[in-house]
């Protein structure tokens, strides 16, 4: 967003993360916010995370929001994929406070079975985007419709695809505890897969199970790259192509994640993402 605003990378405040869960600091965001005021600058925002794409990494939004507050900033979240989950009211202790922000977007493409795209972004003050967004030639005015909401003010495409349709008939045909179930089945399947892969052998969980996101590392002894290795491992299970990975960086070091998600997963289909890590690393060189 920064990129194609034209505000710039130079402008983006990283702030530092504490914790198991990896939340943004408060009292460094506090801290951050100050300096910037006391150098001139204007902050424009805060975007807290809920289930990063990386490690699931989440933000303790009632405490970034009661920072942003104080300065009178806005608070976006961003929970494209773990916001779907919250459809299951005990893992919305994930963004407690979330009633807090300014606005909130989650894909439902992702762990709801919408086809892509469809995302959903929620806005506490719709004029927030009408105020910067909308361009009212004579030729898009209303008339005689007052209390009309014209979709085109609200982004900067002037015409969309009827995307929530998809989620509509997805809701229809599953219906919300027949979704809220698949959820519950991917987590409870993406944490018994972690469990018996910390009871593995030269296999370690270097991030906790979020929902159904974690992320491992194969570390035999005697391995001088365990970061060339592990990246090998990735590249070799996708070539085997009986289940996918993707790898990331985790404190500077490469790790695997692992996200049970797919609309039909089944627990047979947890059971050989194991067989298959497992059998592949067991026959690598630790080179």
């Amino acid at each position: 967003a920064i990129w194609i605003s034209g505000i710039g990378q130079d402008n983006l405040v990283r702030i530092p993360v504490q914790g198991p869960s990896r939340a943004m600091d408060p009292a460094a965001l506090r801290a951050a916010i100050e300096a910037d005021i006391a150098a001139g600058y204007r902050p424009a925002g805060v975007i807290a995370c809920t289930g990063g794409t990386g490690v699931g990494a989440s933000d303790d939004v009632a405490a970034c929001v009661a920072v942003a507050k104080d300065f009178d900033l806005y608070v976006h979240l961003d929970a494209a994929w773990a916001g779907a989950a919250m459809i299951v009211p005990e893992f919305r202790d994930l963004w407690t406070g979330v009633d807090g922000v300014d606005s909130m977007v989650f894909n439902p493409h992702k762990w709801l079975g919408a086809q892509f795209d469809c995302s959903a972004h929620f806005v506490r003050n719709p004029e927030d985007l009408v105020r910067t967004l909308a361009i009212r030639p004579e030729y898009l005015k209303t008339h005689g419709h007052d209390g009309v909401i014209n979709y085109s003010e609200w982004s900067i495409p002037l015409g969309r695809r009827f995307r929530a349709l998809k989620l509509w008939f997805v809701i229809r045909t599953y219906g919300l505890e027949g979704l809220r179930q698949r959820i519950r089945s991917h987590v409870a399947w993406s944490a018994g897969l972690a469990e018996r892969l910390r009871a593995e052998p030269d296999f370690e969980i270097t991030s906790e199970p979020v929902l159904s996101l974690f992320s491992f590392r194969y570390a035999p002894s005697g391995a001088p790259d365990l970061d060339a290795l592990n990246q090998r491992l990735v590249d070799a299970i996708n070539d085997d192509g009986r289940i996918y990975l993707t790898q990331t960086l985790l404190d500077g070091r490469k790790v695997v994640r692992f996200q049970v998600g797919q609309f039909e997963a089944t627990e047979d289909d947890v059971a050989l993402a194991f067989d298959v890590i497992t059998e592949i690393a067991r026959k690598m060189e630790p080179r």
